[in-house]
Parts: C-alpha cells; sequence; structure tokens
C-alpha cells in the first residue's frame, strides 16, 4: 500500500475509534458480491483488509450472503469456501432475502454493534452513506479502498 494512501486510513480508522467507540478486532461484514470479486481478482481478503484497517479484523457474514453465493452455482464455489472460513453473523430471517438487503437490516439505524461494512453493491453503499459512523471498504480495480466519511460521519463527529 502506498504510504500516503496508508497514513490516511491509519488517521480515518483513528477518527471511527475516537469519535465512535471502534476498536480493534475490527469486525467487518463482508457481502457475497465482495467474496466473488475478491476470487476472481485473486485477492487474500482477510489479510487485505487487515492491511487496510491497519488492525486485527474479525470477518463476518451473514447466513442471507451465503444463501446468495449458494446459488450461483457451482462455478462460484470458491468464493462459497472463502464465506465458510467467516464468522456467521445472525440476521434472524426465516426466508433467506437479497444480501443487500440483509445487512441494512444487521447495521440499523446507527450501526450499534460498529461493523465495517465491506461491499461491492454501489447502491448499498450510497444507502449506507446516510447512517453516521458506517466505515465502508470495496475494491476498485483490484485494489481495496476504504470511502472518506459520510456527511452525517462528518456531521456528528463535529459535535
Amino acid at each position: 500500500m502506498r504510504q500516503k494512501r496508508a497514513k490516511a486510513y491509519r488517521k480515518l480508522m483513528a477518527m471511527y475509534e475516537l469519535s465512535f467507540g471502534f476498536r480493534q478486532p475490527y469486525q467487518v461484514l463482508v457481502d457475497s458480491g465482495m467474496c466473488i470479486t475478491a476470487q476472481d481478482h485473486k485477492i487474500d481478503l482477510v489479510k487485505q483488509l487487515e492491511t487496510v484497517l491497519q488492525g486485527k479484523i474479525k470477518p463476518m457474514i451473514t447466513q442471507c450472503c451465503i444463501v446468495e453465493l449458494y446459488k450461483m452455482g457451482k462455478e462460484r464455489q470458491p468464493a462459497v469456501d472463502l464465506a465458510k472460513m467467516f464468522e456467521r453473523r445472525k440476521c434472524n430471517h426465516r426466508e433467506a432475502i437479497e444480501g443487500s438487503e440483509c445487512l441494512k437490516h444487521v447495521i440499523g439505524d446507527t450501526n450499534k454493534h460498529r461493523y465495517v461494512i465491506a461491499t461491492q453493491a454501489q447502491e448499498l453503499r450510497s444507502q449506507l452513506r446516510a447512517i453516521q459512523a458506517v466505515p465502508l471498504v470495496h475494491i476498485k480495480m483490484s485494489v481495496m479502498v476504504i470511502e472518506p466519511p459520510s456527511e452525517e460521519t462528518l456531521r456528528i463527529k463535529e459535535r
């Protein structure tokens, strides 16, 4: 990782720790799209997340996201195997719903459990920007990136 980007990410995670109570190991909620992209780009997802967040992580995935991966068929089996290594986060959905909707339900209105979200879904990321204190990670051209804090996060931090 470039030095300038590493410094920016270190400051960003320090801001989340001081202002919103995040602590290591960071709980990272991964969605099915992130697992698929990591497999396509041959990225070691856990190692890269630790590098980007600059600390220990606890990768988690919801049951709905795993079901979504299973529905994609045998060609996505490596992504399923990757997802099975992660800790399961109970989402309490009787019937599996779409992965992005499930992540929105788990986060809730305030991100009470201090999750970092790793997703490739552009629509989900734009919806989560409206919630305070939600660090968003995605892969852009085979490089893992943390998005800058949302306007809502900055507004709450300034209080």
